[in-house]
Parts: C-alpha cells; sequence; structure tokens
C-alpha cells in the first residue's frame, strides 16, 4: 500500500494533536509499507537526538 503525501499530513497533524494533549513534544515520522521516510516533523521542544531514531 502506498502512502501518499496527503495520507502523511493527515497522520502528523493527529500526531501533532495527540502530543499537544499530552504535553510532550515529539519527532513524527511517516513512511510506506517499504519503510521509505515519506514525511518528518519535529515538533518545537522535541528532543533532537531523537530525530534520528524516528526514522526508519
Amino acid at each position: 500500500m502506498s502512502v501518499t503525501l496527503a495520507d502523511a499530513r493527515r497522520v502528523i497533524e493527529a500526531a501533532e494533536k495527540r502530543a499537544d494533549e499530552i504535553g510532550q513534544p515529539m519527532n513524527i515520522a511517516v513512511v510506506d509499507a517499504g519503510g521509505n521516510l515519506v514525511a518528518h516533523v519535529r515538533q518545537d521542544g522535541a528532543w533532537i537526538g531523537s530525530t534520528r531514531s524516528a526514522s526508519p
């Protein structure tokens, strides 16, 4: 199954909302079925070191 950029944006939006609800800035990565990065966001205040571990 392929993941479009529009799909990835919806996932990121939902994840950002949840991170805000729990008060924990996060790195959010969306990958396709093959593990290829489609989109990545690091919220302000998220741990910089986790940018690498958030990617596949």
